[in-house]
């Protein structure tokens, strides 16, 4: 965790003012009281730096910038789910039957087949 200071420092760009901001839209998330207390994980100082990326460097539309947002965690969601199913297919006694049918599905066999 690192503290907002720290987050600046190692940040060209990013300023405390426009991490307040963006931490008060919820873009961001900060635990602590106030921004002399709030400290940052590393998922969320990459989130700080993709706000970046997308207001300052893309210049996206801040009205934008939610959706945006959320279909990034949507697709952060998909993988972490993608990855559960990978470990029950992994651990699975059956495996490589499994993966057999897996990937006839993905590719289309089975549904040609039925």
């Amino acid at each position: 965790m690192m503290r907002i200071d720290a987050v600046i420092a190692c940040s060209p760009g990013l300023d405390g003012w426009r991490i307040a901001d963006w931490v008060a839209r919820g873009w961001v998330r900060a635990e602590g009281a106030g921004p002399t207390e709030w400290r940052f994980r590393d998922v969320d100082i990459a989130r700080l730096h993709l706000l970046h990326d997308l207001l300052i460097d893309i210049a996206i539309d801040e009205d934008a910038v939610p959706v945006v947002l959320s279909l990034l965690d949507q697709i952060h969601g998909l993988r972490r789910a993608l990855r559960t199913v990978m470990q029950v297919i992994n651990a699975s006694a059956e495996t490589t039957e499994l993966r057999g049918r897996i990937v006839a599905i993905l590719s289309g066999e089975a549904a040609q087949g039925d």
